[in-house]
């Protein structure tokens, strides 16, 4: 199957909207340290969404359904995406495919890009194999700390954290920022522990923020089913998910590198 126009023409922008979505950067943050109360509800939020189900969460796969929007809220595309997470080896992968393909007994994607500490790269039908460029490598990485799989860490491992009142949009509740690898996210969790959204500035972006939903538990992980994302206050995209798998066995072949 050919490359469609119309997907060629916001492959870029999809790129960055579909890692923005669950990893985030927020600079020019100073604490001291990881504040008792941050700690805490770093802790209780790591509890809601399934304590040590979560905590030993090794491997993470999930095929999500993205749709696209144009800034004056018409439908723009629709793209596929795989993600594998392989928090034991700290690999990364993302596949985009054609939602007409995804059915086939051996669909091709579009584009993938992959992350390892050891060689990152980036394919697609256009431009072929190529190094994964340092911006998005970096976000790629940082998928591993944050969204809300990077809660499995709990107030472990954290460079620094506060907490206060706050919204993000019309949704209130409690604004933990947290900083962990060199990553910061800015959660939003409701009076119960339950993450709600995620605020992120990515450079040439703008403010970007994310509203998780419809939770619910596979294999004792409590995870968001669909979100919403909304770039420079506009919506930009929501996903849904299609499969999820905890602790899959990945071998070598779900890393593979194209020869070209």
């Amino acid at each position: 199957m050919e490359v469609k126009p119309a997907h060629a023409k916001v492959f870029h922008r999809m790129i960055t909207r579909l890692v923005a979505s669950v990893w985030m950067a927020v600079f020019g943050l100073a604490w001291a340290q990881v504040s008792p109360e941050a700690a805490q509800l770093l802790e209780r939020g790591r509890s809601v969404l399934g304590g040590a189900a979560l905590t030993n969460l090794k491997t993470y796969r999930e095929v999500t359904t993205n749709i696209y929007y144009t800034p004056d809220g018409k439908e723009e595309s629709r793209i596929v995406t795989l993600l594998l997470v392989d928090f034991t080896n700290s690999r990364v992968r993302l596949e985009l495919y054609d939602p007409q393909s995804v059915n086939s007994p051996s669909p091709i994607p579009l584009a993938l890009q992959q992350y390892s500490p050891q060689e990152s790269f980036f394919w697609s039908r256009e431009t072929s194999l190529r190094p994964l460029p340092s911006d998005q490598r970096e976000i790629l990485r940082s998928s591993l700390y944050t969204g809300w799989l990077g809660l499995k860490y709990g107030s472990s491992n954290r460079e620094r954290a506060s907490v206060t009142q706050g919204s993000l949009r019309n949704q209130t509740g409690r604004l933990l920022t947290v900083s962990t690898q060199g990553w910061v996210s800015t959660y939003l969790f409701n009076a119960d522990g339950l993450l709600l959204g995620e605020r992120l500035t990515i450079p040439g972006v703008g403010e970007s923020i994310t509203f998780f939903s419809n939770y619910q538990t596979v294999q004792g992980v409590r995870l968001p089913q669909k979100w919403e994302n909304y770039v420079g206050g506009v919506l930009a995209a929501r996903g849904e998910l299609m499969e999820v798998e905890i602790n899959p066995v990945f071998t070598e072949a779900d890393f593979f590198k194209p020869v070209r």
